[in-house]
């Protein structure tokens, strides 16, 4: 029940309400005052550039990936774990994990395309599992192969290796690789 008076009231108070909160973020320095020394900025590093592929090359992987699949065939048993891609250059590799829910024979296919051979490591923890296992296949046909996994994550790298220099950023265009494991049973 306030009148014309306590209307007028409330509304001085407010306004220096809001008075005070906008002039609380000023802040007010005397000419002895010294003044404040900016934060140092932040620089990134420059990005890393990939370098980008041109139309050729792409068409060319994306042919081989599919002939490489198309090696693979259907699979004949539950599939665990399955990827592709190009195994040939600095950033490139198949690399992939899953997890085995049971102790098994579990059989692993791979095959590449546009290369004379790959590299496939397969592991698991070697201290409950499978010991990291490295193959070399040839290109020319898929590779079979069955290996005892147990419950657990299991890794499969596959890429090309170079004499002397490991992956190389100089490789062939198109070359790539289809890897799957699958229960046996």
């Amino acid at each position: 029940m306030s009148g014309h008076g306590g209307t007028r009231t409330v509304a001085v108070l407010l306004t220096g309400l809001l008075l005070a909160a906008g002039m609380s973020g000023c802040e007010y320095t005397d000419a002895d005052d010294p003044r404040p020394v900016a934060p140092p900025t932040r620089t990134s590093p420059p990005r890393l550039v990939v370098p980008t592929k041109d139309q050729a090359t792409a068409a060319l992987e994306a042919n081989n990936l599919v002939t490489a699949k198309h090696l693979l065939g259907q699979a004949s048993g539950a599939v665990i774990l399955e990827d592709s891609g190009t195994v040939g250059g600095a950033v490139s590799g198949v690399n992939k994990s899953a997890r085995v829910e049971t102790a098994g024979s579990y059989t692993v296919m791979a095959a590449c395309v546009g290369a004379p051979e790959a590299q496939m490591v397969i592991g698991q923890d070697p201290r409950t599992g499978l010991a990291p296992q490295d193959q070399t296949f040839d290109c020319s046909a898929p590779y079979t192969g069955v290996i005892q996994l147990q419950p657990g994550p299991v890794n499969v790298q596959v890429h090309v290796a170079r004499a002397n220099s490991g992956a190389s950023a100089s490789a062939g265009a198109g070359e790539v690789a289809a890897v799957r494991i699958t229960a046996n049973g």
